[in-house]
């Protein structure tokens, strides 16, 4: 068992771990999409979204919701998702 203050931190810490995910699925959407220069097909490209999208969205998740269960510890509730 970590203690309260300990899990409020390490909830923060988990929280914040979404903004760098964010950032570089950014960038990965910027480099997958065609431009007058070059890229790649525009089927591909598709594929390459949804792919990424679903990636993403399940590692924020995941994040999240380890901040909450974290949070919760650290307010003594002790609940599984």
């Amino acid at each position: 068992m970590l203690s309260p203050s300990m899990n409020r931190l390490l909830s923060l810490v988990a929280a914040a771990a979404v903004l760098p995910l964010l950032g570089l699925y950014g960038l990965v959407m910027y480099i997958a999409t065609p431009s007058p220069t070059g890229g790649m097909e525009p089927t591909v490209t598709t594929v390459c979204y949804i792919a990424f999208t679903v990636l993403f969205a399940a590692l924020i998740t995941v994040a999240l919701n380890f901040s909450r269960q974290l949070s919760r510890q650290a307010k003594g509730e002790y609940q599984t998702p």
